[in-house]
């Protein structure tokens, strides 16, 4: 039965459920979970390994369809995935046989956007993401860092409203990462994406998000909320301050009961 969204904020999720089958009949993931998020926020979802963070991020990109409860977009409910929704999940997912230019270019074509018109709109996001010059390369010739950047550059190409992140630099070393992390807040600042993130990190949550919330055991629900009131843009010095310990702290006691 369809079921009425409300028109603010953009993304809210009502009570949603969803379980999978398993040797012992049905394994409950998550379970009335809501939540909502407004227009060019920037959230973070943390919480403890296999409790459903990826599930619920399939579930807001329409990738699965919940046993329960909605997940509603500008006002309409997702029912399958949208053009609206960009999606950058742990590994890159690039074609191999595509050179960086190409594998961007790619959504457009197969929409049957003209090549030139599709170049010429994926050369754009290429420079937007800072990988100017390595048009022409193909994914065995970048690094990790650089196979995440044509990964948000391809999943920008729509213009989505929503982008939303599954753990992009968890695989990267600490360096790269934080370099990405600086990298990700100027795209985001540069456009103003509604972005949804999951992650493990502590860190990276307070650093880039404006709130975070987190998810507790599974069957997974919001044990915890946590406004990130620190000033942008955020350096460096942004770890160091008192305020980011603190933030640091309040997160960390909310995943303590999030596992016991």
């Amino acid at each position: 039965m369809m079921m009425t969204c409300s028109n603010e904020p953009l993304l809210v999720v009502e009570n949603l459920s969803m379980d999978y089958a398993d040797g012992n009949g049905k394994l409950p993931v998550l379970e009335r979970l809501s939540f909502q998020v407004r227009a060019g926020e920037f959230l973070c979802l943390v919480g403890p390994s296999g409790y459903g963070k990826t599930t619920l991020l399939r579930l807001l990109a329409g990738l699965e369809k919940p046993r329960a409860g909605q997940v509603c977009l500008a006002g309409k409910q997702v029912f399958h995935p949208r053009r609206d929704v960009g999606v950058v999940f742990q590994e890159p997912t690039l074609m191999d046989w595509r050179t960086v230019q190409d594998n961007v270019a790619l959504p457009l074509q197969m929409d049957g956007v003209g090549k030139d018109t599709a170049r010429r709109e994926a050369q754009a996001l290429i420079d937007l993401v800072g990988l100017t010059g390595f048009e022409d390369y193909y994914p065995a010739q970048l690094s990790g860092g650089m196979a995440q950047r044509v990964a948000l550059a391809r999943a920008l190409v729509h213009d989505p409203q929503v982008l939303l992140l599954d753990e992009p630099f968890g695989a990267l070393d600490a360096l790269t990462r934080e370099a990405l992390w600086q990298e990700l807040l100027r795209i985001w600042q540069a456009n103003r994406k509604t972005v949804v993130m999951v992650t493990h990190s502590v860190s990276e949550a307070i650093f880039l998000a404006d709130r975070v919330l987190v998810l507790g055991a599974r069957p997974a629900v919001v044990v915890g909320e946590v406004e990130i009131d620190l000033p942008r843009p955020r350096t460096q010095e942004t770890f160091a301050s008192p305020d980011f310990g603190a933030l640091a702290q309040r997160v960390r006691e909310a995943l303590d009961r999030a596992s016991g």
